[in-house]
This record gives structure tokens, sequence and C-alpha cells, in this order.
């Protein structure tokens, strides 16, 4: 079974910021891989990543009445062997999630909100471990 990794969190606490450096090491870690941008020109990534046979969907937007919705089925009929998005602590989001239940294995990892000055390398960090729960 496929999985589906969820960075849950309130708004404003570095979720998209997170997505962003688990993408970013990611083409790092891995720069033959096939990079499909599915939501060119904006601020937030929706993008497949092909890695070594291996499909990874990166969601940024989590909000409630965002394109998660629709990204989490763009990236099942696109066959993702991973999900990676970031969703609120409940409500919408994390239903929009659950919902794929019977097709991935879903865990949701806690966003970690720190003091400003402090957020980026706790994003870094956070990213890391997605990026190791994930098994690239």
């Amino acid at each position: 079974m496929s999985d589906i990794i969820a960075l849950k969190g309130r708004g404003n606490s570095g979720k998209t910021q997170t997505i962003k450096a688990v993408f970013k090491n990611l083409k790092i870690k891995y720069p033959s891989a096939k990079i499909t941008i599915l939501e060119p020109n904006t601020t937030e990534i929706k993008i497949i990543i092909d890695i070594n046979g291996i499909k990874v969907g990166l969601e940024s937007q989590g909000d409630p009445n965002s394109r998660l919705k629709q990204s989490l089925s763009d990236f099942s009929n696109a066959k993702c062997d991973i999900i990676i998005c970031a969703t609120r602590t409940s409500g919408m989001t994390v239903q929009w999630v659950n919902s794929y239940s019977s097709q991935y294995n879903i865990t949701f990892l806690q966003q970690s909100y720190v003091l400003k000055n402090s957020q980026s390398a706790t994003n870094i960090k956070t990213a890391n471990h997605i990026i190791s729960v994930a098994g690239l």
C-alpha cells in the first residue's frame, strides 16, 4: 500500500516552507529525478517527482478551501506511491486526507511552531524527518 504523509499544523506555522524544503532536499539528493510541476507560477508547490520509479506527490497548500482536495485526487490518479502534503490540525483538510485511508497508509506529523528566528531551522529539521519517514 502507498503512503500519505500529512504535515498538520495551525495556519502560518511554517508548513508551506517545510514542504518546499522537502522538495529542495529531494532535488539535491536525487538530481536525476524527473520533476513534473503541476501548478506553475504560484508561491505554493504542486509537484510530482519521480525518484527511480517511485512517484512522490508534493502539495504545500493545506488550508481550508484550498486546492488540496483536488491535488490528492490528482496524485492518486497519477498513481503516486507517496504523497506529502500540508493540512490544518483538524477539519476539512484532515478529512480530505483521511478519505484516502483505503488506498494509502496515512501518517500525520505535527508541524512545530517556534519563535520566528528559529522557525527556518525547525522547518529544515522537520523536512528531513519527513524524508526519513517516507523512506527516501
